[in-house]
């Protein structure tokens, strides 16, 4: 049971290393702009434990930070300053008075919501393949809106989970810190991978795109 190759101590050890990712991609997200890179580094990583193919998680990691971190830097930024402009309609209109603010509020978390289901393609296409900065925004749309249920679910669980997490930010600051962001992107990968390997094999991966030479990663 306790053998080094055994199925419990494969188990431990994905989840250590699960942890520990965990905790890397939230240090390299604190200077804000950074989220981008970290997030791309996250899901190079875990596309990789998904087919049990990830080297040491420090070094792969840190090695697909500063490989994408000029294209995820752009990407990050966009996407960030977007969902910024989003959260501080919303405060606005939050306190407004006018008749029209349900209906502009509504909207406005209907808008956030399809950005949450957008952003759960982009990151693992940045981490998949390589392509220009406007191109993973049009592929993370078409993605969405291709598989729009399961995307759309997804979107809602995001940004229902991040509402969750900040209204009891001091309570689940401890577990948040080790398991917070992969309790989620980790079971997603399984599901986008999948996406990308069928969308490999029906067009043909020299055809119209082509593979990171960071491991797993995408254009």
């Amino acid at each position: 049971m306790f053998s080094l190759n055994s199925f419990f101590s494969r188990k431990m050890t994905k989840l250590f290393d699960l942890c520990w990712l965990n905790v890397l991609c939230l240090v390299t997200c604190i200077p804000i702009i950074t989220i981008g890179p970290a997030f791309t580094a996250l899901y190079t990583v875990l596309l990789a434990m998904s087919k049990d193919q990830e080297a040491p998680v420090t070094k792969m990691f840190f090695r697909a930070f500063k490989e994408n971190f000029k294209k995820g830097l752009a990407v990050g930024l966009i996407y960030t300053a977007i969902m910024a402009l989003l959260i501080f309609d919303i405060q606005i209109w939050q306190v407004s008075q006018t008749e029209t603010k349900p209906l502009f509020v509504t909207a406005t978390v209907i808008l956030i919501v399809l950005l949450a289901m957008l952003g759960c393609w982009l990151f693992p296409l940045l981490a998949k393949f390589d392509n220009t900065v406007k191109n993973m925004f049009k592929n993370a749309a078409i993605f969405a809106f291709k598989y729009f249920p399961i995307s759309l679910a997804m979107g809602i669980v995001v940004v229902g989970y991040v509402v969750i997490v900040l209204e009891w930010f001091f309570n689940l600051m401890i577990p948040f810190l080790f398991i917070g962001i992969n309790i989620l992107a980790y079971p997603w990968t399984f599901y986008v991978r999948s996406r990308f390997d069928k969308y490999l094999e029906e067009r043909g991966s020299a055809d119209t795109i082509r593979e990171n030479t960071s491991g797993n990663q995408t254009n």
